[in-house]
């Protein structure tokens, strides 16, 4: 396992340490213990034949990526064939991979400015127009890691691509990949490549690159980038809260965490979701006071208040996710400006509320608007989940946090 793992690395050293007290352990526990276990070692053994079948044929393995997809590619290799093997990624990536392509914008600002062109380089990529799709993704990536590092693009020489205890910060992904697809093609080459290799193809160097192979392996980068971005984005978090949690507290608070969990989790067993009819239960257009029973209401009531209000400051800490790679509230602030400007939002409704757990409930809007001549009504799908001060997943019922906003399917924002 790549060393670069660091948690990884710790729960492995503590299920091996938690063998000697097992004995102390109940059945049940036992028999959860060894699901962790065998789970952890199917999932590294996964991820380590993964980077040895298919990290040298440019296929990049990230971490918001489907295990799952991984596993089975791994299985046709073993089973059948390499070719087998990347038949599953390419069937992923050409057909799947459709529900997956808005989780990009929200990664990184980056993307986001460019989301218009992945939307394009997208439909090339589906449509099979894989001459106008690879050049166009090899030009996104190229500048969105511009931009980031505010510095060099991927394929330039001395651009560092590593990240802390992260998938895609290990030596056989992004690292290896970028000496790939950086190798120097000096020969004009009429022979079918399956690498996306950026100088050949840009510089008019390989002709016959239009292929599922070669853009697919683009849409693969594309994803690791930014699953980079987002990732080292929040380093020094990770790694200050890594660091916490591996300097256990006193032995008193500990106790104490442990009555409060065991609390929490008798709530949890004996939760139950409401079933909501929206008009009835609660107004399509409901006000604050209306919330009473829906807290997770009340942040997207304020943030199309916000929005109508054109109180981009406001309207930027409501959708914080959103525009969650700006460092700052004032920059924030204006890109929230920058998108929302040219929208007068004239009015929303509810149309659907999901309580999905405890903490997290979906909600799907409706809203209208007005761009210069136009009025535009798009669906906007939220997620609202409980966090605390250190932004985290809580309980709602200790009230040491609050309800915040996931715009989980709001592309619509774009028109």
């Amino acid at each position: 396992m790549d060393s670069n793992l660091h948690s990884v690395q710790k729960l492995r050293a503590d299920i091996q340490a938690s063998k000697s007290f097992r004995f102390l352990m109940t059945k049940e526990q036992r028999k959860e213990a060894e699901r962790i276990e065998n789970q952890l070692n199917h999932s590294i053994e996964v991820i380590e034949k993964y980077y040895k079948y298919f990290s040298g044929s440019g296929w990049c393995l990230y971490d918001s990526m489907n295990i799952e997809v991984a596993e089975k590619a791994v299985i046709a290799y073993e089973t059948k064939s390499k070719d087998e093997g990347e038949k599953v990624l390419l069937s992923f990536y050409i057909s799947d991979v459709k529900e997956e392509i808005h989780r990009i914008k929200n990664k990184a600002k980056p993307f986001m400015d460019r989301f218009d062109l992945i939307q394009k380089a997208f439909d090339d990529h589906i449509n099979a127009r894989y001459y106008a799709s690879v050049p166009l993704f090899l030009i996104i990536i190229d500048g969105a890691v511009n931009d980031y590092t505010r510095s060099k693009g991927f394929f330039a020489d001395g651009t560092d691509v590593s990240a802390w205890d992260c998938l895609v910060g290990c030596d056989d992904s992004l690292q290896k990949i970028k000496k790939i697809f950086t190798q120097k093609r000096t020969k004009t080459n009429a022979e079918e490549i399956r690498m996306p290799y950026r100088n050949g193809i840009l510089h008019g160097r390989d002709l016959n690159y239009g292929n599922e192979y070669v853009s697919c392996k683009c849409v693969a980068l594309l994803f690791s980038l930014a699953d980079w971005m987002q990732l080292k984005s929040n380093e020094s978090n990770r790694k200050e809260k890594f660091e916490k949690e591996n300097n256990p507290p006193p032995l008193s608070v500990s106790l104490s965490k442990i009555k409060q969990n065991r609390e929490d989790r008798k709530i949890v067993s004996e939760w139950k979701p409401r079933k909501m009819i929206i008009g009835q239960d609660i107004p399509r257009c409901p006000k604050l006071e209306d919330c009473e029973q829906y807290p997770y209401v009340v942040p997207i009531i304020k943030t199309f208040e916000a929005w109508q209000k054109r109180n981009y400051g406001e309207l930027s800490k409501h959708l914080k996710k959103l525009f969650s790679n700006e460092g700052t509230d004032s920059k924030r602030a204006g890109e929230c400006k920058r998108l929302f400007s040219s929208k007068q939002l004239i009015d929303f409704e509810i149309q659907e509320i999901e309580e999905r757990g405890c903490c997290l409930t979906r909600i799907l809007t409706k809203a209208t608007w007005k761009k210069e001549d136009e009025t535009i009504t798009e669906p906007l799908e939220f997620g609202v989940e409980y966090v605390n001060q250190n932004d985290e997943i809580a309980p709602p019922w200790r009230n040491n946090g609050e309800w915040q906003i996931i715009p989980w399917k709001v592309q619509g924002l774009n028109k």
